[in-house]
């Protein structure tokens, strides 16, 4: 190799970013999601594993089991305390989990406040929802839990190769929502319920789409459908080296409103019936995402799991079957088993928060206790889980169609938006809009 070799690319030229290639794809004229939805932050960092479970009842055990302990050297081990937590420490409750003020230590209660919360891409786990034993919760991003808002998860740090490039969640997301290895949120809403969109987005894009009106649940569904399955990753693989997603907003009608339609649909199948549009086939109301009896893409529990907890996972790809020790579920397709989101493996994830061991990134004794039996729920949700990953591999094809018209037809790009006033967004978009402003004891760095 040679300073005058052919095989050197130009970095990019404005601003500070990533030792990377310049795109030759035109990606750069894309608007990035974080100019389309401006305010981000970090999810849920509790710097300690004890306080996440699968099992509800799990974190009654050990918040029992913490304040029944007497020896304080061994309670400070019990609940690992750091700089920005400790026993003693008092700090006001999160928004709609007010707790004593008084520090964890010394609160006398056993049954601790718990919340069902986004902890990996399409799994669902429970927190002890009390500030005084989350490092970094995010306030801001707990008071913008409300109906109708929807979380948008992009990997922000590290580049991906696989799976979808966007995901989405109705529930709060843990720091390492994506795929365990860090990330960025962007909710729809603000805690003040307006859209996370710079001024005059929405106005600019109806406008270029002929359209009376556009909301921001309409561009949260477009981005899904557009840059939320592999054919997207795969087709900017390069360009995702450089972390960070960007948008390619069409300005054909008809394919921003089928790109709409089909994102209400993943919307509604990542979220678990929480947000988006249910299939028509299901009528009204928010049914479950298990496909009904008679449909041939029905998840199929043949084989009982039993009572203990299995500790191997298997798959037989010419029967469709999933094994989970001794249980057996079919109509499981390839795609499904090999479904990922930036490399990791949904169903392995799901099944190693839940088989037989104590937690592999242990930071507390608190860690060891764990179920003992296999809970029935956690069948029903490995049913979900798995007609969720169908849901999503019977619409990858049409996200994938789509984007590919998308690119090829002309689009809204960042020159236009600058042009208009657009972008980039004002500096205090960036900030959350709250409804009141919250006195906390500390700064929080969120």
């Amino acid at each position: 190799m040679s300073l005058d070799d052919g095989g050197w690319r130009d970095a990019h030229a404005g601003g500070v970013r990533p030792f990377t290639p310049a795109t030759l794809s035109g990606w750069d004229d894309y608007p990035a999601l974080d100019e389309v939805f401006p305010w981000g932050t970090l999810g849920i960092t509790s710097n300690r594993s004890w306080v996440h479970s699968p099992s509800a009842s799990v974190l009654q055990q050990r918040s029992s089991r913490l304040q029944a302990e007497e020896d304080p050297e061994a309670k400070a081990l019990l609940f690992k305390e750091t700089r920005d937590r400790h026993l003693g420490k008092r700090v006001v409750g999160l928004p709609g989990f007010p707790h004593p003020d008084r520090g964890i230590g010394e609160d006398p209660r056993t049954r601790p406040p718990r919340l069902r919360i986004a902890r990996r891409s399409f799994d669902r786990q429970w927190l002890i929802a009390d500030n005084r034993v989350l490092d970094f919760p995010r306030p801001d991003l707990w008071e913008s839990l409300q109906p109708g808002q929807v979380f948008l998860n992009q990997q922000s740090s590290h580049e991906i190769s696989s799976g979808p490039a966007l995901m989405a969640t109705a529930l709060l997301p843990d720091t390492h929502h994506f795929n365990g290895r860090g990330g960025r949120v962007h909710p729809v809403l603000h805690p003040d319920g307006s859209a996370n969109v710079p001024t005059g987005l929405l106005r600019y894009l109806a406008r270029a789409l002929g359209l009376d009106e556009l909301t921001a649940h309409d561009l949260a569904a477009y981005a899904v459908a557009i840059a939320g399955h592999s054919g997207f990753t795969e087709r900017f693989t390069e360009e995702l080296l450089t972390p960070g997603v960007r948008l390619p907003l069409t300005r054909d009608p008809a394919l921003w409103s089928e790109a709409v339609r089909v994102g209400r649909a993943f919307l509604w199948a990542a979220t678990y019936g929480d947000a988006g549009a249910p299939p028509a086939e299901h009528g009204s109301g928010r049914p479950s995402v298990a496909f009904p009896a008679g449909d041939p893409r029905q998840v199929r529990y043949e084989t009982g799991i039993g009572s203990c907890v299995p500790d191997t996972l298997g798959y037989d790809a010419e029967t469709a079957t999933l094994r989970v020790g001794p249980g057996a579920f079919t109509g499981v397709p390839p795609d499904v088993w090999n479904f990922e989101v930036g490399g990791m493996n949904v169903i392995k994830k799901w099944f190693g928060y839940r088989k037989a061991s104590p937690a592999s990134r242990k930071t507390s004794p608190l860690d060891d206790i764990h179920v003992t039996s296999w809970p029935s729920e956690w069948t029903e949700e490995l049913i979900d889980l798995l007609s969720v990953l169908r849901r999503l591999v019977d619409l990858a094809p049409a996200q994938q169609a789509l984007t590919t018209k998308i690119v090829g037809a002309p689009v809204v790009t960042v020159a236009d938006l600058t042009s208009a006033g657009v972008l980039p967004p004002q500096p205090a978009a960036s900030r959350a809009r709250r409804r009141v402003a919250l006195q906390f004891g500390e700064p929080d760095a969120s």
